[in-house]
């Protein structure tokens, strides 16, 4: 096996495989592209990634073993394979590596007047018409009357089918055959609400672009198959001869937040004239998600986190739900480093150097959990080090021991000697496992895809912090209106370059209501509409203005757009063209445009 072409989560999946079996495999079923894991199957358990190879390299003898490369060219494209099969494929000559797929989390009257898109509509007779709105999410509810026969196409990932172009797997569901796409169902409600921001018909609470078109993907949020979805909703938008902006209200930190990982690569392959994609900045602008420090030569830096009580058994997770907690730490790759973790009682792992032959990833049982540090050579992509560590439940624990732990960094050899690191862990819904003391540092949390040089990624503004529900209650939150979202996050990146773009509303926004979804009465306008806030939200309202300057211009292409948003862009207070780590270039006034 090469293990020199096997990302760090790949060679931990792979190790436990190897150990346990199917069953080694089940928590990495909750964050990366695992299939068929389930002990007793009679499917051997195969795992999606993406692929780095020449452009023009030829995969089509590999399905004789099971490996499907999705793509028939390019230089990454997703493959899905056995997991027995590693051995084989890692040393095939035209692999050069191979990267795991990870799930993403998902991140209007008041918003639509306060940023002037009705003057700005008005003004040059924009509705949206001929242009093609992507939405790449948790599917779309069909039968809401604000898209009645606008939806082009849906590619539901999810179903069983003989796939795409783009990729051998999921159901297309095409025309305006709403008895079709009702095959296809919004359950989370998200996709809809998302989708009716960027434009819905809704009468009063109406959508940026009403007259435009959609191609819906429903995807299982694995960052593989949201490349595949944008490539093909590219792709069928240019079979049609029209533009199309894309929407991707989701995003991840399990990369190196520098916008070289394989889906922001893919974005900034695909993206030209006429094909714009937009992106959350996210919302853990509250969270201590990051950590920085500085190693010295012949030194140890410790770095705190805190890791939380397993859920009590009436929580929504249930009694046995387990978790674990990942370290995605990265530097320089003039520098070494060492790595160590401390748990709370006080055990510790050896330190860790960088393994340049042979597997990088080593388990240790301690007391207080089960530790797997991988530390591989430099990264092909940014030619940095990265280093993953992940803390597993031991015994018949469902969590690693509550507490403080400790990384532990010894400097080796030091040029530079700064240090990101990005916490991670499986809970559903907002994080639960932070980073404390004087390490913490409150920028750089935007991960993929918004890390993506061509996407416009889009930070969040509050417009409105208060509503009446479906029962005429009346309901509130205490963030401030009229200034930006504190949950949005900040930039810059990883390698300084500024990100987010721009900022839009994105709290809290009225929208369309997928009929399929469960959702609190609280957040329920009428069985139509709902209440939602994140840069989930901010997005589509880029994406719906985007779609207008494209119906004015189909060819612009990414910078274009991104110089004309920074223009009718305004820190408040600041002046004009000011760039911010919070606000972007500041939210948009469609007024000057």
């Amino acid at each position: 096996m090469k293990f020199e072409k096997i990302a760090p989560g790949l060679s931990i999946l792979m190790a436990d495989y190897e150990k346990h079996g199917r069953r080694g495999l089940a928590r990495h079923t909750k964050t990366m592209g695992i299939i068929s894991s389930i002990e007793n199957s009679p499917k051997p358990p195969r795992v999606v990634s993406f692929l780095y190879c020449d452009t023009h390299a030829e995969f089509t003898d590999l399905k004789q073993n099971n490996i499907i490369v999705n793509q028939p060219f390019g230089k990454i494209r997703t493959v899905l394979f056995p997991l027995d099969n590693l051995d084989f494929f890692s040393d095939d000559d035209r692999v050069k590596r191979i990267i795991p797929a990870h799930y993403l989390k998902l991140k209007m009257d008041v918003a639509s007047t306060r940023i002037n898109v009705p003057m700005f509509r008005n003004i040059n007779g924009l509705s949206g018409n001929g242009v093609i709105i992507g939405i790449v999410d948790t599917g779309i509810d069909p039968n809401h009357p604000s898209f009645s026969n606008r939806i082009l196409k849906t590619w539901d990932q999810t179903l069983q089918g003989p796939g795409v172009q783009e990729g051998t797997y999921g159901v297309e569901l095409g025309g305006g055959d709403r008895n079709m796409l009702s095959v296809s169902r919004d359950t989370e409600g998200h996709g809809t609400h998302v989708a009716g921001i960027a434009g819905g018909k809704e009468p009063k609470f109406g959508g940026i672009a009403p007259d435009a078109d959609y191609i819906i993907v429903k995807s299982d949020l694995m960052d593989a198959h949201i490349a595949d979805g944008v490539r093909y909703i590219f792709r069928v938008a240019s079979d049609l001869s029209r533009p199309a902006v894309i929407n991707l209200s989701l995003g991840g930190h399990s990369d190196a937040h520098d916008g070289t990982d394989p889906l922001s690569e893919i974005i900034n392959s695909e993206s030209g004239p006429g094909k714009i994609v937009c992106c959350a900045a996210g919302n853990e602008g509250n969270d201590n998600i990051h950590a920085q420090a500085k190693v010295m030569a012949d030194s140890i830096k410790e770095i705190r986190f805190i890791v939380t009580p397993p859920p009590p058994p009436s929580s929504f997770f249930g009694a046995n739900s387990s978790r674990w907690v990942g370290l995605n730490g990265w530097y320089s790759g003039s520098d070494k480093m060492q790595v160590s973790v401390r748990s709370p009682s006080g055990f510790s792992t050896p330190f860790q150097s960088i393994v340049s032959n042979g597997n990088n990833s080593t388990a240790y049982d301690i007391a207080d959990g089960k530790i797997t540090i991988s530390t591989p050579p430099s990264d092909p992509s940014n030619n940095d080090h990265n280093f993953f560590i992940v803390l597993d439940p031991h015994g018949a624990s469902t969590s690693p021991l509550s507490g403080t732990w400790k990384l532990q960094l010894r400097g080796e050899t030091i040029i530079n000697g700064l240090v990101d690191i990005w916490i991670l862990d499986d809970s559903s819904g907002s994080q639960t496992s932070v980073f404390t003391g004087t390490s913490v540092n409150s920028s750089m949390k935007i991960g993929s895809p918004g890390c993506s040089s061509q996407a416009i990624t889009v930070a969040s503004f509050t417009t409105k912090n208060h509503w009446i529900d479906i029962d005429q209650k009346k309901r509130s939150i205490s963030m401030l209106e009229n200034t930006i979202s504190d949950f949005s996050s900040d930039g810059p990146l990883r390698n300084g370059n500024q990100k987010p773009d721009i900022t839009a509303p994105g709290a809290f926004i009225c929208s369309e209501l997928s009929a399929d979804s469960q959702l609190e009465r609280e957040f329920m306008i009428s069985s139509k509409l709902r209440m939602m806030a994140g840069t989930s939200m901010a997005t589509p309202v880029i994406t719906g203005i985007v779609c207008l300057l494209l119906q004015r211009n189909k060819n612009l292409d990414a910078n274009a757009i991104r110089d004309i948003l920074k223009h009718n862009g305004h820190i408040p207070n600041k002046p004009n063209n000011t760039f911010d780590n919070k606000w972007g270039y500041g939210v948009i006034d469609m007024s000057i445009a």
